[in-house]
């Protein structure tokens, strides 16, 4: 009987953990905007607005770093297709923050311009940023992630994939300034979105909501 009554009791303080659980998560996206992403940047600052993705959008990759920073931007153009039908074009190009609007632009730190441009936005590429960190910025005219390394540059795009909503017919990345880098022995992040809030970032791809 007593056994009973304890395990009873053990069931009840499961449930009542993994409510105020979920109730923590829910409340953390609400407090944050809407936007909950896995894992969460070590800084994050929403704006107003956001940059809309349209059939004339482009994926630019720098000149240099294409065939190790295309796996990345491939990854992103699924993930458009997928959730708004949209066909972006991936170019290489010679790095510029003056490039026309309606472009995303997947850049390597190095570049000492798109560097003063971030830091303009309150984006300093410091020591931390490390080789797998990255910087992501976005405004209703500029989507830029950028990073010292192709690892780096993959990761932020990860964190990209799951900034963008649809509006109405439109596919949407809210204004943002994002720093983050890995803590030590961090894994690498793994494939697999999901649309509701908060976000989870599962091993695997699974049904889309």
């Amino acid at each position: 009987m007593m056994k009973r009554c304890a395990s009873v009791v053990v069931g009840i303080l499961l449930c009542v953990f993994a409510l105020s659980v979920l109730a923590l998560a829910k409340s953390s996206a609400s407090e944050a905007g809407g936007v909950s992403l896995m894992p969460q940047p070590k800084e994050l600052q929403l704006g107003e607005g956001g940059f809309h993705l349209k059939r004339k959008t482009r994926i630019l990759v720098q000149r240099g770093h294409q065939s190790e920073d295309r796996i990345a931007a491939e990854t992103l153009a699924e993930e458009v297709a997928d959730e708004s039908g949209l066909k972006l074009n991936i170019i290489g190009t010679k790095v510029s923050t003056r490039a026309e609007g309606g472009t995303i632009m997947l850049v390597r730190l190095q570049d000492r311009r798109v560097r003063k441009f971030l830091a303009r936005k309150g984006l300093t590429a410091d020591g931390l940023v490390s080789d797998e960190g990255y910087l992501l910025f976005s405004d209703k005219s500029h989507l830029i992630v950028a990073a010292n390394t192709g690892q780096g540059l993959f990761s932020g795009v990860q964190t990209l994939r799951q900034l963008l909503r649809t509006e109405g017919k439109l596919l949407v990345c809210p204004a943002v300034e994002i720093r983050d880098w890995p803590n030590l022995g961090d894994g690498v992040v793994q494939d697999g979105l999901s649309r509701e809030a908060p976000l989870a970032f599962p091993q695997f791809r699974g049904p889309r909501s």
